[in-house]
């Protein structure tokens, strides 16, 4: 090995690439958590809404006030409405939730695809190392058996 060789990791594009992966694992989740949270404010607002529909229904009811049939019709249909609303955001964010769970599950796969490589580029590089350093050990008990035997020969 000659003294001014430099570490070159032939799998490197492979590292890069598992890598590159990662990075796009981790926008897409990075995506799916925002899909996440803007959805969680928008179920909070059905909910809100429900709440706020209840809480005029209890006092329609506790003031005595008789409804005519064409408001009590929408009021159900209302709070009809907001339920089904909440159910289908309810499974939207299952849904979310479900797509989330799979894409951290591919990003630790991920993850550990690209440490495995790092690992085995370290691995790789301290081979190179011990291989540089055996070769210069090699070459210096070389030289000094060089110059031993050339003292024996003048000194004959």
């Amino acid at each position: 090995m000659s003294r001014g060789a430099r570490f070159h990791y032939a799998l490197e594009p492979v590292r890069l690439t598992r890598t590159w992966h990662l990075d796009a694992l981790l926008l897409e989740l990075g995506e799916q958590n925002g899909a996440i949270a803007s959805h969680a404010l928008a179920q909070a607002d059905i909910e809100a809404r429900i709440a706020q529909a209840a809480a005029a229904w209890e006092e329609c009811k506790s003031s005595g006030r008789f409804q005519s049939v064409t408001e009590f019709a929408l009021a159900t249909r209302y709070m009809s409405e907001l339920a089904r609303q909440a159910r289908e955001a309810s499974a939207r964010m299952a849904e979310l939730a479900a797509l989330r769970d799979a894409t951290v599950e591919r990003v630790v796969l991920a993850k550990r695809a690209v440490e495995a490589a790092e690992a085995h580029r370290e691995e790789m590089h301290d081979q190179f190392i011990r291989q540089r350093l055996s070769g210069d050990f090699k070459l210096a008990d070389d030289q000094w058996n060089t110059l031993q035997s050339g003292a024996v020969a003048h000194d004959s």
